[in-house]
């Protein structure tokens, strides 16, 4: 098959946007990673407090994804219509938003931290819920750092750099390497915080990582640029951040709570607890195998949004095609030895297997990483409608095929018809192909272009008092050909719509449900 110099183009766009992508998100899990190894010195309980602390830190952090998903999409948008004035605006309320919502966390972190580690420890030995608390509590003491720094990091994704947020997170990891050593083991005069040094470590390496941020756009040194303008709370634009922002969260939220409904059924079966460490392993296995199809995600949200600022509605399709037909591609390539060895990955997770976690292991992975080129259908579709601002199916196709069939399914194989484990791992691969066939008729609906008009500017001031027949002429017939040119803009005013390019102005003129074309000038001939 030979493509086209378009599509050539837009595999480029995806290698440029999308390797990054993984590379910073395999950095962002470093963080958590070095915490628990450099807390393994302080002994197991310090190691099972902080286990612990992760887990409940990533359950607040599900809010973190409606300011940072949200603001992504909106600059996407404005960098695609060529709009610095929109591009700094977003970036503010982003940041302002964001500020709110840390303060938020910071609260509510505090309040559930105690009651949820006396739950997750139930039995367990106290003097952990109390090494948990203490993490804990400096952690949600600095959230509004760790809100900022994904923030940031989302924003220039959706603007199309994905190379800054990289070294940004490479540089975050090395200080807090450095910085939880200090804190942790007190070196020389310095005095040692133990296992509260990690979370001092990690929130003053993200305040730094913050810092260096606000540098970048400040010093207009970034694709993001702050132009002079206000902080305070734009509602509408607040409402927009969130509107995209709160569904991609909840979902999250709600794949996540599966899985531990889904833990819970798997451990009434005849493999018990050994299902849930088989389960573990295979999710391990299966998220690694996934960071190419989560750069694909962020990289289509951008490129996507980007096309849709400027209404170039059929490159929009193309780059959400060719990025999911690539996630299929990737993930069927990086399934298959998985499927052929998975005996070998089992235990290279785990030598001394029981024989029960080695056989539901090895089941897990051929039954599961069959349907996973499917699931990466899901999770590209997603990323590229969210670039249209389009979040909402990606919720309810969760919450439907993965909170809602996989659990019933999972109760109903393994428990009712006897099925055990194996039954578990065909509910979760049912879970995964309808998840897949809801997102991808949604993406083909093309219902997506219409949820990014409405949410649109232009929509918002004029287009909304013109005829549906009127809508799609002035699209088609102005705004796509007059976008089109390198370098042209649109700028909405209360009156009127003025297009500058490269050979002039044209100013559309709007009065109730009409409009009419002028041109000024050194104008392009009218369309």
């Amino acid at each position: 098959m030979t493509l086209s110099p378009s599509q050539r183009e837009t595999l480029r766009h995806f290698w440029r946007l999308g390797a990054p992508v993984v590379l910073t998100n395999m950095l962002q899990s470093l963080v958590n990673v070095v915490d628990v190894f450099m807390v393994g010195r302080l002994g197991p309980l310090a190691i099972a407090a902080v286990g612990m602390g992760s887990v409940i830190n990533m359950l607040v952090l599900v809010m973190v994804l409606s300011v940072s998903a949200g603001g992504m999409s909106l600059i996407a948008q404005a960098k695609g219509a060529r709009d610095p004035e929109q591009m700094s605006f977003v970036t503010r309320q982003a940041i302002s938003s964001g500020v709110m919502v840390g303060i938020i966390l910071t609260a509510i972190g505090f309040a559930i931290s105690g009651p949820l580690l006396r739950f997750a420890n139930s039995g367990g030995d106290p003097e952990a819920i109390v090494l948990g608390q203490q993490y804990l509590n400096i952690l949600f003491a600095g959230m509004i750092f760790l809100v900022l720094n994904t923030v940031f990091n989302r924003l220039m994704q959706g603007a199309g750099d994905t190379l800054t947020p990289l070294y940004l997170t490479g540089g975050l990891n090395l200080l807090n390497i450095g910085l939880n050593y200090v804190f942790m083991f007190g070196p020389g005069p310095l005095p040692a915080f133990g296992i509260g040094g990690a979370a001092m470590g990690t929130i003053t390496a993200r305040f730094l990582g913050v810092i260096a941020a606000l540098w970048l756009i400040y010093a207009k040194k970034n694709v993001v640029r702050l132009l002079p303008g206000s902080y305070r709370p734009d509602w509408r634009m607040y409402y927009d951040i969130m509107a995209i922002g709160v569904p991609s969260g909840v979902q999250g939220l709600f794949r996540n709570g599966s899985r531990l409904l889904i833990v819970s059924i798997l451990t009434s079966t005849e493999v018990g607890t050994y299902g849930a460490a088989a389960l573990a392993i295979g999710l391990q296995v299966e998220s690694l195998a996934f960071m190419p199809g989560l750069g694909l995600n962020v990289a289509s949200t951008s490129l996507v949004g980007q096309s849709l600022g400027k209404w170039q509605t059929d490159e929009a399709q193309q780059r959400g095609n060719i990025g999911i037909w690539l996630g299929i591609i990737l993930m069927t390539v990086l399934s298959t030895p998985i499927i052929a060895f998975a005996p070998a990955i089992v235990r290279l997770f785990d030598p001394s297997a029981h024989p029960a976690v080695a056989a539901a292991g090895v089941s897990y992975l051929r039954i599961s990483t069959v349907t996973q080129p499917l699931a990466a259908v899901a999770l590209v579709a997603n990323g590229a409608m969210r670039g249209a601002g389009d979040s909402l199916p990606g919720m309810l196709s969760t919450m439907t095929s993965r909170a809602l069939v996989a659990v019933i399914l999972s109760q109903v194989l393994a428990v009712w018809l006897g099925m055990g484990s194996i039954g578990v791992w065909y509910a979760i691969a049912i879970g995964n192909i309808l998840d897949a066939v809801i997102m991808g008729f949604r993406w083909r609906s093309l219902a997506w272009l219409k949820v990014a008009l409405h949410k649109s500017q232009l929509y918002r001031v004029h287009l909304h008092n013109l005829s549906q027949k009127l809508q799609e002429q002035y699209l088609n017939e102005v705004k796509r050909p007059l976008m089109a040119q390198t370098g042209a803009r649109e700028w909405v005013e209360p009156d009127q719509v003025r297009y500058t390019g490269p050979d002039g102005e044209i100013q559309v003129l709007f009065a109730g449900d009409s409009y009419a074309l002028s041109e000024k000038l050194n104008s392009p001939p009218l369309p």
